[in-house]
């Protein structure tokens, strides 16, 4: 099925059809509220450069390909726990792109001065959702000191 179909009609398909048990119906990526760091780029690209430079921008690349399939894989895109699900290794926003840190962004990539359920300046428990004791790599996390590595000046 053609994911740019809007999601009443592929439904409608779904339910006419004869589902295989376990199958799953995904959001597609123009109908999330995440925009991707392509998106923000637009007016936010030196800061969008620095991320590049960081670990952030490869996260996907660091797990493993069948750890993709895991729960590992939350930490490594964004989105929301069922867009993550449903997309499984094929992410439609792929590495550890802006609104993981910072929240969903859709609405504001179309107006600005929407910032509802943004999050200008991730707090440590933001960031320890992931970088914490369930990682395979955790070697411990000073907040004040990896800061410094997500948006170096």
């Amino acid at each position: 099925m053609r994911r740019s179909m809007p999601l009443l009609v592929r439904l409608a398909l779904l339910t006419s059809m004869t589902l295989v048990i376990g199958a799953s119906v995904s959001l597609a990526a123009d109908e999330s509220p995440y925009a991707g760091a392509a998106k923000c780029k637009m007016c936010h690209s030196a800061i969008y450069q620095s991320w590049q430079g960081t670990k952030h921008a490869k996260a996907l690349s660091l797990v493993d390909p069948a750890q993709r399939k895991s729960d590992c894989i939350s930490c490594h895109v964004p989105g929301t726990p069922e867009m993550i699900a449903a997309e499984k290794d094929t992410p439609s926003f792929p590495d550890v792109q802006c609104e993981a840190c910072h929240g969903a962004a859709k609405a504001h990539t179309q107006n600005p001065k929407n910032r509802a359920g943004l999050i200008a300046d991730p707090d440590e428990a933001s960031c320890r959702r992931c970088h914490n004791e369930k990682s395979p790599h955790f070697h411990g996390f000073v907040y004040a000191a990896m800061k410094p590595f997500v948006h170096p000046k």
